[in-house]
């Protein structure tokens, strides 16, 4: 039987979020068919070719943008459990984070997922400006180093158990401790989930926008993805609560493009420049074959 635990350390889950239920990230989601979901559904196939299994996976990238969704579509999309670790609330739980691994292990063949990897295992002595006096996102804490070699000793054990697909997450490959994620043996593949993009933004607003019962016929999506510039789902999801309070404000039975233009000046985007700037110099300076199956 699966287990979900009332508290937040981890939890199992049979996986409900499907590739189509996440917006945009067309080209993230299928490095992701190809490097977690075919190595779960075809290994026999993919060994037999002397392709070789990738061990962990590594996503990365902003926060807001799904990571998490991701990597539970994978688990529905090869038709496994998820089991899903909040490497933030792990802090100082030595044994939970052995039990969570112990879990995974039973739960075989599943996807076992761990947020925030940063938090867990830190870089020594990393710089976590996007530029000078922006430190937006930086995690307030971090593990000691017991319980970050406790991490990286699970992730080894779990790497030699058929069956499970690790994956990880962290908003900067650039401060995630080197040991973890150059070891062949560990998270040797990385996905980079990127600052959104018109068109990915215009799939998030689709989710969200067809979910709004008295939409004005109509308004231009495209517009709005374009003009919404440094906007993760997050953001977008506020704006059409804010475009729909701005409706209600009016008294207006549907909620129309100049309540969408307003709703632009009033939320402000996650990603500022120089973040946007900072993460492709990040991805392009990164060792590319890290990035291929």
């Amino acid at each position: 039987m699966h287990r979900k635990l009332q508290n937040l350390f981890y939890e199992v889950r049979d996986p409900d979020l499907c590739w189509d239920d996440i917006g945009g990230y067309a080209d993230v989601k299928e490095t992701l068919k190809e490097m977690v979901c075919l190595p779960i559904k075809k290994p026999e196939l993919i060994l037999q070719h002397d392709l070789g299994l990738p061990a962990g996976v590594m996503l990365w990238g902003p926060l807001g943008t799904g990571i998490t969704m991701l990597a539970e579509a994978c688990a529905k999309e090869a038709g496994v459990g998820f089991v899903y670790v909040s490497g933030q609330e792990m802090l100082g739980k030595h044994d939970e984070l052995k039990e969570a691994f112990d879990t995974a292990i039973h739960e075989a063949p599943c996807v076992m997922f761990i947020s925030d990897c940063e938090w867990l295992a830190p870089r020594a002595g990393c710089d976590y400006d996007w530029s000078p006096g922006n430190r937006r996102a930086i995690p307030p804490t971090f593990a000691d180093k017991d319980l970050t070699r406790l991490f990286i000793e699970q992730v080894d054990r779990i790497n030699g158990v058929e069956g499970v697909a690790l994956l990880g997450s962290c908003y900067r490959i650039d401060t995630v401790d080197q040991a973890l994620i150059k070891e062949k043996k560990r998270f040797n593949r990385k996905v980079f989930v990127h600052p959104p993009t018109a068109e990915d933004r215009l799939g998030m607003l689709d989710i969200y926008m067809d979910k709004m019962p008295n939409l004005a016929p109509g308004i231009d999506r495209k517009v709005i993805a374009e003009q919404a510039e440094g906007y993760v789902g997050w953001d977008i999801e506020s704006l059409c609560k804010r475009a729909t309070i701005n409706a209600i404000k009016q008294d207006a039975t549907e909620v129309t493009d100049e309540h969408f233009a307003r709703a632009l000046k009033e939320v402000r985007q996650f990603l500022t420049p120089d973040m946007t700037r900072k993460y492709w110099e990040i991805r392009n300076t990164d060792c590319p074959h890290h990035y291929e199956f």
